[in-house]
């Protein structure tokens, strides 16, 4: 049975899953970005809603197909406005966990009751490596290149790629 002697992470057991908790580094500057973003989305999107609302009920002749334009413009805007709001929540998380289950991994960043989870089945995901352009511990998960503890030093993030693999993919080799 391996073990896992990372400073900060830690490691729970049962009998259903493996649970992986891993600090992360704050990447201050996305974050600030993103947070530019999301104010001026929200701004954005009170204003359209506000002038859709004064332009349906004007009176004027072509209101409706106006309105019915405006409200096309905020849909494709709110789209956006999801985007923008799951990159925020993933350059907001503080901590990264780990689920791993004998039939999928669930990857969680939690913000306070939200945050961001994905799954990936067991079956798809290949070995687990470290990427050096990346800096951080990573697989493939079909054809999907998924990171994750990111902001662990090279050491660590080795070390938990190892306990990793040999828990699941005992019979890989590190080369």
């Amino acid at each position: 049975m391996l073990t896992l002697n990372i400073p900060g992470v830690t490691l729970e057991e049962n009998k259903e899953r493996l649970k992986i908790v891993v600090p992360l580094k704050r990447k201050w500057m996305y974050l600030a970005v993103y947070s530019l973003l999301l104010v001026t989305w929200l701004a954005m999107m009170l204003y359209g809603l506000m002038f859709t609302w004064q332009m349906a009920f004007s009176g004027a002749r072509f209101a409706f197909a106006f309105a019915f334009l405006l409200l096309l413009l905020l849909l494709v805007l709110y789209r956006l406005g999801r985007t923008i709001w799951r990159q925020w929540q993933y350059f907001v998380a503080g901590r990264e966990i780990l689920f791993l289950f004998a039939d999928h991994l669930v990857i969680r960043r939690p913000v306070s009751l939200l945050g961001i989870t994905t799954a990936y089945d067991r079956p798809y995901i290949r070995p687990f490596y470290y990427d050096e352009p990346q800096h951080s511990p990573a697989f493939e998960y079909g054809n999907l290149y998924v990171l994750f503890a990111v902001g662990l030093p090279r050491a660590d993030a080795e070390e938990l790629v190892r306990f990793l693999n040999g828990r699941y993919f005992p019979d890989v080799d590190e080369d």
